[in-house]
């Protein structure tokens, strides 16, 4: 069952500082584009964040994303083990849930995105949340096939 309010619940519960972006983004902000059926966001890499956010794995009961339904559990500590990669992709109790530390677009992840961000109500959970003009530039600057249709299908709707 996907809860992506739970997913952010937990994450403030443990004081991760996050900010959502993807499809998620794009649906708290009433964009024209197709359903999400996981969570992005972008955490800060500061030491003390990714020791609550390793917390806040626990309670998710997350997993790296693999065949195995309920993902494969991987070990918290020391925080380089997973903290190294630009992206991970888990499975938790609440459904996916991808970390994305430095999206294209935002060399500096977190802090390039905080700073223009803004508090959103999120499946019934507080989050930061991407502005719509930085959903724009982070779909441009992917490339993927299927960010530019979303960017397209965005436009031909203004």
């Amino acid at each position: 069952m996907f809860d992506p309010g739970a997913i952010i619940a937990i994450l403030n519960r443990h004081q991760v500082r996050f900010v959502v972006i993807g499809g998620m983004a794009a649906m708290v902000r009433d964009l024209p584009v197709p359903a999400t059926v996981d969570i992005d966001i972008t955490p800060s890499r500061d030491p003390d964040n990714l020791e609550r956010l390793a917390a806040a794995f626990d309670d998710l009961e997350a997993g790296l994303l693999t065949a195995d339904q309920g993902g494969t559990w991987f070990p918290r500590r020391p925080l380089e083990n997973w903290a190294q990669y630009d992206t991970l992709h888990l499975m938790s109790k609440y459904g996916p849930l991808d970390l994305v530390f430095a999206p294209d677009g935002a060399a500096r992840g977190y802090e390039d995105l905080a700073a223009s961000a803004d508090s959103q109500q999120v499946e019934g959970s507080q989050a930061l949340v991407i502005t719509v003009a930085t959903w724009e530039r982070l779909k441009e600057a992917s490339g993927r096939a299927k960010d530019l249709e979303h960017l397209d299908l965005y436009r031909e709707s203004l």
